[in-house]
């Protein structure tokens, strides 16, 4: 301060209010109040932890002011599910790897003095040294798994290569859960490693990728491909989800709209109030990789609901009517072809445009919100086609997913944005109809057709 006899700190309390907190200077006669501190106080590093003593207790705070009441909501994750089998808790945090952040080490309820943590290697190399010193500072020893986990790296390798690495760490079998850090092919593997090892180790997850938040950390899906998408995995549910936006400052512009993809599925079959943010703020959410605005905070909160509300209740996919496998109709070979080396959320952003296009030709879609979701796609960057592609892969494509869908299509379809309806029959007609309209569009627009130049093979 002004003085230079104490330092100010600006923060935020429990409650997300505003506050300041003065560090007074203290020399061998005692605190110095004034002048006592001639050159200022030499501080290097300032931790602080505000500790919420139980539901509804009253705590005194570090702050002052007669002490403040904590809600039990601050106690309890922000999103939560309970299906008589499993529960999932989902908790938002900020900064989770930042030097004296206990809320990791708290909520793991480690007591070992070991953090075992699967992390994807893009983001080991962004942010390993900030892991390493943020383990130091709460005394805590990381043991690092580092695996690629591209699309391409969600194979019987990588989980092979996963479950000796869980040999070699040797968790104890329930009091040092595995954290798995990365995007959402990591967390599928590696939660699939952890269900397998040992009949099933605890674990939980913190995705980094924008599609991993708003679409990854919802279920308990676990899985690598093998002869097909996801065609070897299990149900295993993750102890905590942390949601973590703060890693989206360094995810590529490309998985941005990877995740994007994803978004506009929830918005077209389930919350038009993404579509309308998405029109209005896409953009400048994408420009901003979704920071740094309420609209944007608002989306990931949406996105993460939508997910909630659809599969919340049936984890076990024991129902088969799922409006979330909207854009999965076709886009399981499309990503299977390895002529196109598709993102998962590109995969999904093509199939949802195709499959709105077909609820057009069956008269379930308006025409003028067919126009307006072509182009919104375009003003996003978003995939509308892929090089190469025919009528004829969406066809085949539709026949595959018969056998997954137990017998019958069971294809959900927009019937108006936000609303969801379900056929059991597409046909070849519709199909057609529905490609030649996609291929006027993007003759007329080359440059929302996607190509291996964009693929993250090429990267």
């Amino acid at each position: 301060d002004s003085d230079g006899a104490s330092v100010l700190l600006s923060l935020r309390d429990s409650t997300d209010r505003r506050r300041t907190l003065r560090l007074l200077a203290t020399g061998r006669g005692g605190a110095s109040r004034g002048g006592g501190a001639r050159h200022g106080p030499k501080i290097a590093e300032v931790v602080v932890h505000e500790l919420l003593d139980g539901p509804a207790a009253r705590a005194e705070s570090v702050f002052g002011g007669g002490g403040a009441v904590v809600s039990e909501e601050l106690l309890r994750p922000k999103w939560e599910t309970f299906d008589g089998r499993v529960r999932q808790r989902i908790w938002p945090d900020t900064d989770l790897f930042a030097r004296g952040n206990l809320f990791l080490k708290e909520k793991l309820e480690l007591t070992t003095g070991r953090l075992i943590m699967v992390v994807d290697s893009a983001v080991m190399e962004l942010y390993g040294p900030k892991m390493e010193e943020w383990a130091e500072s709460v005394d805590l020893q990381l043991e690092l798994i580092v695996a690629h986990a591209n699309e391409d790296r969600k194979s019987l390798a990588t989980f092979t290569f996963l479950l000796d690495e869980l040999k070699r760490a040797d968790p104890l079998r329930r009091s040092e859960p595995v954290l798995c850090v990365g995007g959402g092919v990591l967390t599928d593997t590696a939660g699939f490693a952890c269900a397998c090892w040992r009949r099933g180790i605890p674990w939980c997850r913190l995705p980094t990728t924008l599609l991993g938040i708003v679409d990854a950390s919802v279920g308990i899906k676990v899985a690598i491909n093998y002869h097909r998408k996801n065609g070897v995995g299990h149900f295993y549910s993750p102890l905590h989800t942390f949601i973590d936006t703060s890693f989206l400052d360094t995810v590529s512009r490309p998985d941005i709209r990877s995740g994007c993809g994803e978004i506009m599925k929830a918005a077209i079959i389930h919350d038009a109030r993404l579509y309308e943010l998405l029109d209005a703020h896409g953009e400048e959410m994408i420009a901003a990789n979704f920071r740094g605005s309420p609209e944007a905070e608002r989306v990931i909160q949406y996105s993460i609901d939508a997910m909630l509300e659809c599969i919340g209740p049936d984890l076990w996919e024991e129902a088969l009517l799922r409006p979330m496998d909207y854009g999965h109709t076709f886009s399981r070979t499309l990503e299977a072809d390895e002529s196109f080396f598709l993102r998962h959320g590109e995969a999904v952003a093509v199939d949802s445009l195709f499959s709105a296009l077909i609820a057009e030709a069956k008269g379930l879609l308006p025409s003028a919100q067919a126009d307006s979701l072509l182009s919104l796609y375009r003003r996003l960057g978003l995939p509308c086609s892929i090089a190469g592609i025919t009528a004829a892969t969406y066809k085949k494509a539709r026949d595959e997913i018969v056998v997954h869908r137990d017998g019958l299509l069971r294809a959900p379809l927009p019937a108006g944005i936000g609303r969801c309806e379900y056929v059991d029959e597409i046909d070849d007609g519709e199909i057609d109809a529905a490609f030649a309209r996609l291929t006027a569009f993007t003759t007329e627009h080359a440059d929302t057709v996607w190509d291996i130049s964009k693929s993250f093979a090429a990267e």
